[in-house]
């Protein structure tokens, strides 16, 4: 039984974690530093996503730079509103990425808000020795339904439930013996 339970976790694990990085979008290389870009979800969707930046300089990797990135819109608005979850910014609003961020000490992310649909430029602005700035063209779909996306936290009350049931009945069982 425990087995089975244990087999069950784990796979709803294995559905919900993310990989660290995620799919290479773009490689730049501005004033000598290499960019690579990289982003989850794949395909990239209007709502929470994951962007992860790694530099590289003479096949060192740079970590003692400060990155931030911008969104820029690039196509005209979507004719629809589309459902946009918390944490999605104004356009041309800087988030600052740390360094670490994901787990992964050599890159640099931030989770960032897509408004909506459409083509977007994603601004990387770099400070090393002097601020530079990479731009990337990122493609972003339309959103996932939201249940998709917040299906975890919302089965964690009914699971936590059935696990204090579950628990309840395994002590009386021990208390009737």
């Amino acid at each position: 039984m425990m087995a089975r339970l244990f087999m069950l976790v784990w796979i709803a694990g294995v559905c919900v974690a993310g990989a660290d990085g995620g799919r290479v979008i773009g490689v730049s290389e501005i004033d000598g530093i290499r960019v690579l870009l990289f982003g989850q979800p794949d395909p990239l969707r209007a709502g929470l996503a994951d962007l992860g930046v790694y530099l590289e300089k003479n096949g060192t990797s740079c970590l003692d730079a400060s990155v931030g990135f911008r969104l820029i819109k690039l196509s005209a608005p979507s004719p629809d509103p589309s459902w946009a979850g918390p944490g999605c910014l104004a356009p041309g609003v800087s988030v600052p990425a740390i360094l670490g961020h994901a787990g992964n000490k050599l890159v640099y992310s931030a989770v960032l808000g897509i408004p909506e649909s459409g083509i977007w430029e994603l601004a990387v602005d770099i400070n090393r020795d002097r601020f530079s700035t990479a731009l990337f063209e990122l493609k972003a779909t339309a959103p996932a339904h939201p249940l998709a996306t917040w299906w975890p936290l919302v089965l964690m009350v009914p699971a936590g439930v059935t696990l204090f049931a579950w628990r309840s009945r395994i002590l009386s069982r021990r208390q009737r013996q």
